[in-house]
């Protein structure tokens, strides 16, 4: 049992919180190395505080942690090492005046309101807040299957949709036919700027039950060979 599933299974968290407990194996694995390091985390989504309490035991009284919520009452999980912010996450200008305020953070964790609208623009706006190895995480993607109301943006987009796009934006070097020969060759760094940023800043796309993770991480151009 690690140390986040052991504060929410032994319920050390005075104030109330929400998890599905398959999520805490990941996050163990995921958010290990940050410990210690004087971490900047965003939590979206802060509802009862609980889960603010439990970043904080895990962390360090040295970590950063703010959150972000739109009900006014979720001011009260505040303390002198602990930020909320307060505003609708699908609002541009919100995000970008709390990006400015934070600058770098190291994890950012999309447990808002699960909304299509919310989750894409949320993630548009704050992933390229990120420090270079850091992590973004959008929790309950099995929203997106529901309907309804959590697929609510014109275009039909849903965060699932969405995700697989940016696995297409990963492969923009290796998914281009014109590029294979070249990246045969020591040739293939002249690629280097044939990329986007999200390319050759991305290091994965994960997909786990109800979690999709992007881990930042500096890229090279790849190269293949026929031996």
């Amino acid at each position: 049992m690690n140390d986040l599933y052991s504060f929410f299974v032994q319920r050390r968290n005075t104030r109330p919180m929400h998890r599905w407990h398959h999520y805490f194996e990941v996050y163990e694995r995921l958010f290990a190395r940050f410990r210690d390091t004087n971490a900047t985390l965003l939590e979206i989504g802060v509802q009862g505080g609980g889960s603010l309490e439990m970043w904080r035991g895990y962390f360090g009284d040295a970590a950063r942690i703010y959150g972000i919520d739109n009900d006014p009452n979720a001011k009260r999980n505040e303390d002198l090492a602990t930020r909320v912010f307060i505003g609708d996450q699908a609002d541009r200008q919100f995000l970008r005046e709390v990006r400015r305020q934070i600058g770098t953070a190291d994890i950012v964790i999309d447990d808002g309101g699960h909304l299509a609208s919310q989750q894409i623009t949320s993630f548009e706006e704050l992933y390229s807040m990120l420090s270079e190895n850091g992590i973004y995480v959008i929790e309950d993607i099995h929203t997106a299957l529901w309907g309804g109301r959590y697929n609510d943006r014109q275009d039909g987009q849903t965060i699932l949709t969405f995700a697989m796009n940016c696995c297409a934006r990963l492969m923009e070097w290796s998914g281009r036919p014109e590029n294979f020969q070249q990246l045969m060759t020591d040739r293939n760094v002249l690629l280097a700027d044939k990329a986007s940023d999200f390319c050759r800043t991305t290091k994965s796309i994960t997909f786990y039950d109800s979690l999709l993770v992007f881990e930042r991480g500096r890229r090279t151009v790849p190269r293949h060979d026929q031996i």
